[in-house]
């Protein structure tokens, strides 16, 4: 379930996602089906669906690769929840840097990381987002969501 957080001005239009009851007695496995079926069958278009990101004006596509990378990565289910806001994350996120390919994958140009808040289950989450530019394209590849540690304790989950 989607909602936005209101009442604090440092949590002010960030996405605040729970789980469902039906959610909840589902194991990991199953979990990562039912958003891997969510994405497919809200984001993944022919052709692809296209997002603008507001801070680099950039038109990114989301394509399977991201759902693949998630889908390989998410093991936490706050990570897996995530991806229901991958179409705002990536309109809001802010572009952190951008680096030539580190691993000089043939056709890809550079790597842009941009990074987005998302509340989860309670809890403030980092949202990372990586971006590869082919010459006529810029396309998601990564996304994943890490706890920010508590700044009165230090305590990170």
């Amino acid at each position: 379930m989607l909602v936005f957080v209101e009442e604090r001005p440092e949590t002010m239009q960030i996405p605040e996602i729970w789980e469902t009851v039906n959610d909840k007695v589902l194991s990991i496995k199953r979990l990562k089906k039912k958003y891997t079926e969510y994405v497919r069958s809200h984001f993944i278009k022919n052709p692809p669906m296209v997002i603008i990101n507001n801070n680099t004006k950039w038109k990114i596509e989301i394509t399977t690769r991201v759902v693949k990378e998630w889908w390989r990565k998410s093991r936490t289910r706050p990570r897996i929840i995530s991806i229901q806001v991958l179409d705002r994350m990536i309109e809001t996120a802010d572009l952190m840097q951008t680096e030539k390919d580190r691993y000089d994958t043939p056709g890809i140009k550079t790597v842009s990381e941009f990074e987005n808040r998302c509340m989860i289950e309670g809890e403030l989450y980092a949202i990372r987002i990586a971006v590869k530019q082919q010459a006529n394209r810029r396309f998601v590849y990564y996304y994943g969501a890490v706890k920010i540690k508590n700044r009165d304790n230090g305590n990170s989950s």
